[in-house]
């Protein structure tokens, strides 16, 4: 069988007005912004991991191209974490690979993370894959090599990071299907 691999990248900024630079593109090459083998552990090139571990992973991933372009890594947010799972299982339950699954709107799932901030900005990176693109390190890839998904990944607007991962998944007439979400995030609370 085959591997399919698609990818969707969604930026949204409410409330927040970014400056110049959180919109600014990277033109460098995407390949010296991607871990080598072994950075973030053997985890990075595998499939079928635990939620834990494809976390960790993914954030390592993820801050090790930021860092590798002078910014500051982005924290985890288990909030987020949650926000990326219920996109997740939206698309599958809705048999979608959308921003909006069953066209609910983008921010339904960050209720809870901006709830009680006075702004917020938020983006949010899918990606789904089969056999091999459906590891951390081929999805990082993906997307640093997709100029709006790279542009989230290097947005100094964002200081937060969630991670949604489902495995072993059927979705788009296709079986053992990997999905992915970065859940990014900025919010300044209420005074």
């Amino acid at each position: 069988m085959g591997c399919r691999r698609l990818i969707l990248p969604l930026a949204l900024a409410l409330a927040a007005a970014l400056s110049a630079g959180a919109s600014r593109a990277w033109a460098g090459p995407a390949s010296s912004l991607l871990a080598p083998p072994g950075a973030c552990g053997p985890a990075a090139d595998r499939l079928d991991l635990d939620p834990a571990t494809a976390q960790k992973t993914m954030r390592c991933l993820t801050n090790y191209a930021r860092t590798h372009d002078g910014l500051r890594p982005l924290a985890a947010n288990a909030t987020l974490n949650g926000a990326g799972a219920a996109k997740l299982e939206a698309d599958i339950s809705c048999r979608q690979f959308t921003h909006t699954p069953c066209s609910k709107p983008f921010t339904v799932v960050f209720a809870r993370y901006v709830t009680g901030a006075s702004s917020y900005t938020l983006g949010e990176n899918i990606a789904w894959g089969t056999g091999s693109y459906g590891t951390p390190r081929e999805t990082m890839n993906e997307w640093l090599n997709s100029p709006e998904h790279r542009q989230n990944i290097l947005s100094p607007a964002f200081h937060e990071l969630g991670i949604g991962y489902l495995s072993e998944q059927s979705f788009q007439g296709t079986t053992g299907a990997t999905l992915w979400s970065q859940e990014f995030g900025t919010r300044s609370p209420r005074r």
